[in-house]
């Protein structure tokens, strides 16, 4: 297990269980597991279940794997400018670790 799954809860209220495999991640900065990630988004509109933002932008929801492979971690940022993944880096990783 990744130090990312150590450390990342389900957002959704009666849940919290600890993130494995694939997650849910909102632009307002919230992650949920895949069953209520699922769940929760599939409905339209589609909103936050922790803090009632509407999703409606095409990239406001991702679902992803949180242990990706390396070959997809190579690819993922090629062709970016160092500057670019610093600064991707350093804003989401830290809103992610803290959201409650």
């Amino acid at each position: 297990m990744s130090v990312c799954e150590d450390m990342l809860l389900c957002n959704y209220r009666k849940c919290r269980v600890k993130l494995s495999g694939y997650a849910w991640v909102t632009a307002c900065s919230h992650i949920f597991c895949d069953q209520h990630g699922s769940g929760e988004f599939s409905r339209s509109p589609a909103v936050c279940p922790a803090c009632n933002s509407a999703l409606s932008g095409k990239l406001d929801i991702v679902r992803t794997e949180l242990s990706p492979s390396e070959e997809h971690k190579a690819m993922v940022l090629a062709g970016l400018r160092p500057e670019t993944v610093l600064d991707i880096s350093s804003r989401r990783a830290t809103v992610l670790y803290f959201v409650a």
